[in-house]
């Protein structure tokens, strides 16, 4: 190149020959590049001397170093500052001088606004520098949008040959700045966009693939040390919470050096631990530890100060300390090793506090808060450790399960208030009675639980009842009030009624619900005892509540179609029992059971959600079909059913006018229903009469109460095609429907004549085994889809 050989003449620095030198070579193209010149002379002759020269392209090796150095640029700051706002600087400083360029930006992802806003910048000093620097500082960049938003958007380096070309208010300021080349890379942290870094620069500049890698590299580098220090500044913050609610516990500082050996001690340690300093400086630091946790603490003390890493090394512990005074106390202990030194700062405090919250939410989630009982979980854990028990030492164990009969009287007349305190007065009569030794629980609502200790058969069980019955016979009195309430006892032996906790319990239970049906007051059943006229469903409803649970229980659903056009509507849902002994069981095996005890209201709640779920379901699909689901008497008594049934619907986002509720004529009489159907009908559930014309329902409540339908009994509807007299009902019941703008539905349809005789006396839909009968929501998936066209096939039907 000209320029080198111009030196060469003009220093004198042409003594090359021996020699190795760098210099900038010049290609044909024009283009300047790196050179390493070799001269050997090969022969003198006179001034004259003949010489062999081997010249090499040292462009990769200058770009190696200038990645290296500019590496070092970024790594050194990175490792010293505590923050991106402290080495930003340094590091956008240090790769605009490697690299030759003379601005470079940091832009933040703002989440908020959701735009790329200025953050910090680097210029070199010049006056044009400083009003584009001005200029950045108010400008954002929205995802996609120039340069930086798409390096954003594609989380990939992107260069531009001349800055003033970018659609954005500062380009103008750019170009005036004498601003051409400009390249950006992302800021990540793993494949999420943090920041963008832009690097501008006064000539248009190009980057090789090497360097290219590089910049990608520097930003994941940038994005997890911004990270790390958010995750240090966040527990930082976190520490600094925990310290502020413990903040009448005082924090002892203490510094001990390789062999273990306290160097100071702080007056707050020495509240602490109670020895003062010329006690514990120049000793051993275990001694301030308990005995059972010095073992455990030397290794972690040791790691610590032989750890090879640089930097500050951290930890924290939890042990016992031990005081002057010989007691132990919870110790805190968290652990800083500052740089090269082979010293720990120790920040002590005592954490009984704590221990004591976290004890106390362990007690809370193991206890009724009500009543301060052992609760069903911690009963069952009982139970299982009793049981476990049982087997080493073979001997048998007993369960009481007790129900309050009368307590949801209590509930209704007096409120929940005075129910509670009935519970209390109740938990109390049982502690009394019963020995330190015994398991006293709350099982759940007005259930209890008693595992009394030593009662290995059912005499002595039934002696502990008996004891428990006498105590409850007592009268109860709320306010001065007299209430009356009663008391059934189930009882079970482990093994003889059941091998396991779970069996147990369904045999109590069992037991119990045999107990209350004796309607005797005071009454203890065993589970030897058989449960009368019931025997065979008895058992069944002692393991309902677990069939729930356990997903033994599914639905049917029945079609109900338009009478004119055969379209569905809807379908009815129809419960089923799939039990492991018994087979698929119909309702009526167990509902009406259910309907006596608590049970049928987890039942409903199952049913209702199963049913809405499935609609939901079927209108993704693209049928657009509503459901149906059947009360009972209990159900419209409990005043928590309309939200229950609110919520279910906006949880599975299904318009309420599609589901439809059930009951039957006796239930629409029922004065205490009316305000639960009121609240349903302002929800806008639609209400529909079962089984129309076999109750003693009237044309008030019809008129008055908030119904949308009737549904003929099938009882009227089967033979009607032979038996005019009740066809003539069947007609009559539509019109009067019709008159009192009900819609109407005729169930038990199972021929085409009945079909035509009910589409001839304007029944608005049918339902029965000629249109389809109850099946699982997979096979009638498409046969509803073929009845709404979906499948581009003719109408079908599943009589099957």
């Amino acid at each position: 190149h000209q320029r080198s050989l111009a030196r060469f003449n003009e220093t004198g620095q042409g003594r090359i020959i021996g020699r190795t030198v760098e210099l900038a070579a010049l290609h044909r193209d024009g283009r300047e590049f790196p050179a390493e010149l070799s001269v050997s002379a090969t022969s003198r002759s006179g001034p004259h001397v003949s010489f062999v020269a081997f010249i090499s392209d040292i462009s990769q090796r200058r770009m190696a170093e200038r990645i290296r150095t500019v590496q070092f640029a970024v790594t050194r700051p990175l490792a010293t500052a505590a923050s991106w706002q402290e080495a930003a600087p340094q590091v956008l400083q240090g790769i605009c001088e490697t690299l030759g360029w003379v601005a470079a930006e940091c832009w933040a992802v703002d989440a908020a606004d959701r735009t790329l806003q200025w953050q910090f910048g680097w210029y070199r000093p010049t006056k044009e520098l400083s009003v584009f620097d001005a200029a950045s500082r108010e400008q954002t960049f929205a995802r996609g949008v120039g340069l930086l938003g798409r390096v954003w958007a594609t989380g990939k380096p992107a260069t531009m040959q001349e800055t003033a070309d970018e659609k954005s208010p500062r380009a103008a300021i750019a170009a005036r700045a004498g601003l051409h080349g400009q390249f950006a890379f992302p800021v990540t942290n793993g494949q999420k966009v943090t920041g963008v870094i832009a690097l501008l620069n006064q000539h248009r500049q190009s980057l090789d693939r090497a360097t290219l890698r590089v910049m990608a590299d520097i930003g994941s580098q940038i994005g997890h040390f911004i990270e790390r220090r958010r995750a240090e500044d966040e527990l930082r913050r976190s520490g600094e919470r925990i310290r502020a609610i413990l903040d009448n516990v005082a924090d002892g500082i203490i510094t001990v050096d390789e062999r273990l050996v306290v160097r100071s001690y702080n007056p707050a340690a020495e509240r602490l631990f109670g020895y003062g300093p010329d006690e514990v400086i120049g000793k051993d630091f275990v001694r301030l530890i308990a005995e059972p946790y010095r073992g455990e603490m030397k290794p972690q003390l040791r790691s610590y100060l032989h750890s090879t890493q640089p930097d500050v090394v951290v930890g924290r512990h939890e042990g016992f300390g031990r005081h002057k005074d010989g007691s132990e106390f919870p110790l805190e202990f968290n652990v800083s090793r500052l740089g090269p030194q082979r010293l720990v700062i120790g920040s002590l405090r005592d954490v009984s506090e704590r221990r004591a919250e976290t004890e106390a939410l362990q007690y809370q989630a193991l206890h009724d808060p009500l009543t301060g009982l052992p609760n069903r979980t911690l009963l069952g854990e009982r139970l299982q450790e009793t049981l476990r028990a049982g087997e080493r030492e073979i001997k048998p164990s007993a369960l009481l399960l007790l129900d309050l009969d009368g307590f949801k009287s209590v509930n209704d007349s007096l409120g929940h208030e005075a129910g509670d305190r009935l519970l209390q007065q109740v938990s109390q009569r049982l502690r009394g009675v019963l020995r330190k030794a015994d398991t006293v629980g709350r099982y759940g609502g007005d259930e209890f639980a008693v595992v009394p200790w030593g009662a290995t058969d059912v005499t002595r069980a039934v002696l502990i009842a008996e004891k428990i019955l006498q105590v409850m016979n007592k009268p109860f009195t709320i306010d001065d009030q007299p209430v009356d309430v009663s008391l059934s006892i189930g009882i079970a032996v482990f093994p003889q009624h059941a091998e396991d906790a779970d069996a147990l319990m369904r045999r109590a239970d069992v037991a119990m619900y045999a107990a209350k049906r004796a309607q005797s007051g005071f009454s203890v059943y065993s589970a030897d005892q058989d449960g009368g006229e019931q025997g065979d469903k008895i058992p069944l409803i002692g393991k309902l509540r677990y069939a729930i649970d356990q997903f033994e229980l599914l639905l049917h659903y029945q079609p109900i179609v338009s009478a004119s056009d055969g379209r569905p509507a809807k379908v009815e849902a129809l419960v089923r029992w799939g039990h492991p002994s018994h087979g698929l069981l119909p309702p009526n095996d167990f509902i009406p059971s259910a309907e006596q005890t608590n049970l049928i209201k987890p039942l409903t709640a199952w049913v209702l959600n199963e049913a809405i779920g499935q609609a939901h379901a079927w209108a993704k699909a693209g049928i657009d079909i509503g459901i149906s689901v059947n009360l009972s008497a209990r159900n419209l008594l409990d005043d928590e059913l309309p939200d229950a049934v609110a919520q279910l619907l906006r949880t599975w986002q299904v318009l309420p006018e599609k589901l439809s509720l059930e009951i039957t004529e006796s239930i629409l009489i029922a004065t205490e229903a009316e305000a639960t159907l009121q609240r349903l009908r302002e929800i806008g559930v639609q209400i529909s009469v079962d089984d129309f014309g076999t109750g003693y329902s009237s044309l008030a409540y019809l008129k008055r109460l908030p119904v949308h339908e009737i549904k003929i009994d099938r009882t009227f509807v089967q033979d009607m095609a032979t038996n005019w007299d009740g066809a003539a009902i069947v007609r009559s019941t539509i019109d009067l429907g019709h008159s009192l703008g009900l819609k109407v539905v005729a169930e038990g349809v199972e021929d085409e004549r009945t079909a035509e005789l009910l589409r001839e006396y304007g029944c608005d839909y049918i339902q029965g085994f000629h249109i389809s009968r109850p099946a699982s929501a997979g096979p009638l998936g498409p046969w509803l889809r073929t009845r709404f066209g979906l499948n581009g096939v003719v109408q079908g039907s599943l009589t099957a």
